[in-house]
């Protein structure tokens, strides 16, 4: 390797380590039909929040879905657990990978309804340089 193909490397890697966060917001939209509660599958994130990302949520009726006056679906959203995993750093202890979201529907009639889950918190592009 010449010298200047190793200072580029030692640039490129100076680089990444100075900007190895951003804010990221992930939206997934998730659908339920009928009435009660349920636990969803994992929701992966597809990128690595540093601490537990903000969580907020929506509800629309489905594709179709006619919403009853007097019979308006009552909802309710929360983070049943978080997907994280360790790392060996004191500055941060977990990272966190995905989720599993509580979903609670209410209502006289079974809605088609969809759910958009918002999480959004600072993001980690390179992990590698906590190990």
């Amino acid at each position: 390797m010449t010298m200047r193909a190793l200072r580029q490397t030692k640039s490129r890697n100076r680089l990444d380590q100075d900007t190895w966060a951003d804010t990221s917001l992930l939206v997934i939209a998730y659908d339920t039909e009928g009435v009660g509660s349920v636990k969803t599958e994992l929701l992966s994130f597809k990128v690595v929040f540093e601490a537990p990302p903000f969580f907020s949520w929506g509800v629309e009726a489905g594709p179709g879905q006619e919403i009853f006056e007097g019979d308006y679906p009552a909802v309710a959203v929360g983070v049943a657990e978080w997907e994280t995993t360790e790392i060996a750093d004191p500055r941060a202890e977990l990272f966190y990978l995905g989720a599993f979201v509580w979903i609670s529907v209410a209502a006289g009639f079974p809605y088609r309804l969809r759910f958009r889950l918002s999480f959004e918190g600072i993001s980690m592009r390179n992990v590698e340089h906590f190990r």
